[in-house]
């Protein structure tokens, strides 16, 4: 009995083809992981260089174009749950929000518009009377800093 006990055992095991397939995967990984590393450094460098040399040229210019398409998107998604991202400091806001209650500067003017956020803390601005969150720095309706 004790010998088929250790014969499942050994089965179990990894054979030493299947622990260099794994450590084949392993380093190909790696590898991957380095050349996104090292395409990720050189983009974020070149990106605003328009004397990239021509062979990196048309990919730099790619990855920008892709890269104001997920901001859009994000943008997109943002709105869609009712909020929208500060321009001047990326913090995500009230959608409709003319201020930032974070930073206090004035919101993109093509999200501006009538907030339709609800604000259940009771807070109002001493300002304008516009409600605002507890946390608020600054009145998303008039700018004005919170007291």
């Amino acid at each position: 009995m004790a010998q088929k006990i250790g014969f499942l055992k050994k089965a179990n095991e990894p054979t030493e083809l299947e622990r260099t397939e794994q450590n084949i995967a392993q380093v190909e990984g790696e590898i991957q992981q380095r050349v996104y590393q090292l395409g990720q450094l050189f983009y974020e460098e070149n990106k605003a260089n328009e004397n990239v040399d021509s062979k990196y040229y048309s990919l730099v210019d790619t990855i920008a174009k892709l890269e104001l398409n997920r901001i859009g998107f994000y943008k997109n998604k943002l709105r869609l749950q009712g909020q929208m991202m500060c321009e001047n400091c990326g913090t995500v806001i009230p959608y409709g929000s003319i201020f930032c209650n974070s930073c206090g500067k004035r919101a993109d003017e093509r999200e501006a518009g009538n907030s339709s956020a609800a604000v259940g803390s009771g807070r109002k601005c001493a300002k304008c009377g516009a409600p605002m969150e507890e946390d608020s720095l600054f009145c998303v309706s008039c700018g004005a800093k919170a007291n």
